[in-house]
């Protein structure tokens, strides 16, 4: 499942969501990224690792949308049944002009 950054944005004003995972390296995330305490960072190299719960309602994003969909494939594979990739990731959000934080 995918969503438009401006859907998600939705998403995160309503809280309806149980996780919010940004794949980038730790680096770009701290860098750029959402101004959202709700958003963690787990890289798609240690994905393997994300230990939530399997039916959880899990959002992905990333720089433009690429490795958050990798991402997604990968915990599908592993038996994670609601995850959506946000398509455009941080570049959309901050396109939309949605809050960020730099640094």
């Amino acid at each position: 499942m995918e969503i438009s950054v401006q859907d998600f944005h939705h998403v995160v004003e309503t809280g309806d969501f149980d996780y919010w995972v940004d794949v980038r390296t730790p680096e770009e995330f701290a860098a750029l990224r959402a101004d959202c305490v709700l958003v963690k960072n787990h890289p798609l190299d240690q994905i393997d690792t994300l230990d939530l719960p399997k039916d959880a309602n899990i959002y992905l994003s990333c720089r433009s949308g690429a490795r958050s969909g990798q991402a997604q494939r990968l915990l599908m594979q592993k038996g994670y049944k609601h995850i959506t990739n946000v398509m455009g990731g941080i570049i959309a959000w901050e396109a939309a002009g949605y809050p960020t934080t730099q640094g």
